[in-house]
């Protein structure tokens, strides 16, 4: 074999060791608070039972004393990666898109705020 066939063959093994990578991930509770939603509540007026009726279980349900805090979460990564022989590289983006509701000593809402990252921030 000559040796401009080892070389090319060489550069073939090579180009045979590269890959691409695809990546998508998507956990924690459905989004499901979207802005008319979120309009519907009321501070003073919408009782735990009511937000839990529309969303859903939260992700989680937190304590603090007196109050109760219910957090829905959902977390989606995407990305894709260049994998080759001795250089790799991965570009991910995770999107966090969240909804936090405070509850009284009498499960009336006392506060509460949401994010949805809009497709032209992903």
């Amino acid at each position: 074999m000559s040796l401009s066939s080892l070389r090319v063959l060489f550069f073939l093994a090579l180009a045979l060791l590269t890959a691409c990578a695809q990546y998508d991930s998507e956990r924690g509770v459905e989004v499901n608070w979207d802005p008319a939603t979120m309009d519907s509540f009321e501070v003073g007026t919408t009782t735990r039972a009511q937000v839990m009726a529309k969303l859903g279980p939260p992700s989680q349900l937190v304590s603090l004393g007196d109050e109760t805090v219910l957090y829905y979460l959902n977390e989606a990564s995407r990305g894709q990666g260049l994998i080759l022989l001795v250089y790799n590289r991965f570009d991910i983006t995770a999107r966090y898109d969240r909804a936090v509701f405070i509850f009284d000593e009498n499960d009336m809402l006392a506060d509460y705020s949401a994010r949805v990252t809009s497709t032209d921030e992903d």
